[in-house]
């Protein structure tokens, strides 16, 4: 089983070549690059620069995923109209994958639930709230946004990480948080890469999944309204 798994839902742009063996999933290739103007014209060629590294032919996918957001709504779309289109021409599935479950996975194992932030302008962020340790990471809370404080509860430790948690540290630690402020992992292609392919051995392909996870409106939506 080969797949392909692409993000980006932020200004970093990345994507990741996975195979399973004997059942165990292993990262062959994953290449990534801070774009500054738009991934629409950055992640065709990146993932073709990946299969050429990795020496895959494009016909030797299996599979493809996208980062399905919170995050850029226009980098959402993007990632989800390219990998939509490359499943639909090779026959093959294709799944989505929230933004913050990736960066969970891709944080890996902590020492309590995992809050991964992400900044959503406006002064609030995106967040959700998975468990310590599992693979893929176990959802307590699913995505919201909102003040930075509802990432928080006081007496309750959790490890916050991610873009939202270090523009709003003085936010946080004035609602009570007192553990570390993590960066954002940056293997998070990879990561929804691997949650992926553990929802296709569990037979798990869901359609209504390969649409944006927006959390909330955007703003010319808004206007319109």
């Amino acid at each position: 089983m080969r797949l392909l798994a692409i993000d980006a839902s932020t200004w970093w742009g990345a994507a990741a070549l996975l195979e399973v063996r004997e059942g165990t999933p292993r990262l062959v290739a994953e290449i990534g690059v801070h774009v500054e103007d738009s991934h629409a014209a950055r992640l065709l060629p990146l993932v073709d620069v990946l299969l050429a590294t990795a020496g895959w032919p494009r016909t030797s996918l299996d599979a493809y995923a996208a980062v399905r957001g919170p995050g850029s709504f226009t980098g959402i779309r993007v990632a989800l109209g390219l990998m939509s289109g490359l499943a639909l021409a090779a026959a093959r599935p294709c799944l989505g994958v929230g933004t913050l479950h990736a960066m969970a996975e891709a944080y890996g194992p902590a020492i309590a639930d995992r809050v991964p932030l992400l900044d959503a302008g406006r002064g609030e962020v995106y967040g959700a709230r998975f468990d310590a340790c599992g693979s893929p990471p176990e959802v307590f809370r699913s995505a919201w946004v909102g003040a930075p404080a509802l990432a928080v509860e006081p007496g309750v430790d959790v490890v916050v990480f991610g873009s939202g948690g270090r523009v709003h540290e003085a936010r946080l630690r004035e609602a009570g948080h007192t553990g570390p402020i993590g960066g954002a992992p940056t293997s998070v292609a990879a990561a929804a890469g691997r949650i992926a392919l553990a929802r296709l051995a569990a037979g798990i392909v869901a359609p209504s999944e390969m649409t944006p996870l927006y959390v909330r409106p955007a703003d010319a939506e808004v206007r319109f309204r």
